[in-house]
């Protein structure tokens, strides 16, 4: 049976990882994760490190005010508390617009100089809620009040290290789980396995399966300097034998349906429909 192995946050979209023992499971997923984002000024539309790979070096951590950030070309880190108010909305893919909480000019600065480019630091604070669409392409029919962070699709990324281990027998230079950017990882079970499963128990939590997760050019970035890979690897080589007419999958996306708990050792049990 497989278990736990990892436990991922990301609290700013697409800036480094924080590894947990345990998270919390919230309906918009993990406790603080992704529940910040940068946006351009100009447009408000949401950066992430496909553009901008300087965003994977960009470090934080969660404190019981808000998140202190290290910018790299900065000795001192910058404080983004939780803020009350949300004053702006933002867009994240073509029309989507939801409300934000935005920092003051001195920190949107700081992030402005380092990325290099005009932008503003964003909050999803109580009140800005991101309603989890009910019809997605992947076929999966959510319910009515299902939320969802910053994160691209769904709330939770799991991936397998055993899937992990078959793709770095083709490459010539192994991936790291860091590429992927999970939120949970899991060990125990074959290969793709995880593709089949439609309802997960793990630890306290309840989850339904939303689709397997299509991958794009973020995987070929160095999770720290955020350097391309000449040869686009390892998305190149997955999508050799893992192609489908939805993408390049690697990992399942899911959304919660119990909320609780998970720690590193966990369970992951299969179920077939829900309990």
């Amino acid at each position: 049976m497989a278990q736990v192995v990892d436990l991922t946050i990301y609290p700013i979209k697409s800036t480094a990882g924080i590894p947990l023992d345990q998270a919390w499971l919230e309906l918009r997923g993990f406790a603080n994760d992704r529940r910040w984002a940068i946006v351009a000024s100009e447009n408000r539309r949401i950066l992430t490190a496909r553009e901008y790979g300087t965003m994977l070096a960009i470090q934080s951590q969660v404190g019981p005010d808000g998140l202190l950030v290290h910018l790299p070309n900065r000795a001192e880190p910058i404080a983004l508390p939780y803020l009350l108010q949300p004053i702006e909305r933002v867009n994240l893919w073509a029309e989507e617009q939801h409300p934000a909480m935005v920092y003051n000019q001195a920190i949107n600065q700081a992030f402005s100089e380092y990325l290099g480019i005009d932008c503003l630091v964003v909050y999803m604070g109580e009140g800005c809620e991101r309603p989890l669409p009910t019809d997605m392409p992947s076929g999966y029919t959510g319910r009515i009040t299902d939320r969802v962070s910053y994160a691209d699709d769904y709330p939770i990324l799991l991936a397998s290290q055993a899937s992990l281990a078959d793709l770095n027998q083709r490459l010539e230079q192994p991936a790291e789980m860091r590429q992927f950017r999970p939120n949970i990882v899991i060990d125990g079970e074959r290969a793709y396995q995880e593709d089949q499963w439609q309802w997960l128990q793990i630890g306290e939590c309840l989850f339904e399966v939303a689709q397997a997760c299509p991958r794009c050019v973020l995987i070929t970035a160095d999770p720290t300097t955020g350097q391309k890979h000449a040869q686009q690897e390892p998305l190149r080589t997955l999508a050799r034998y893992r192609k489908t007419a939805g993408g390049v999958p690697f990992g399942i996306q899911l959304v919660p349906r119990k909320l609780g708990t998970i720690r590193q050792g966990d369970q992951v049990v299969v179920l077939k429909q829900p309990v």
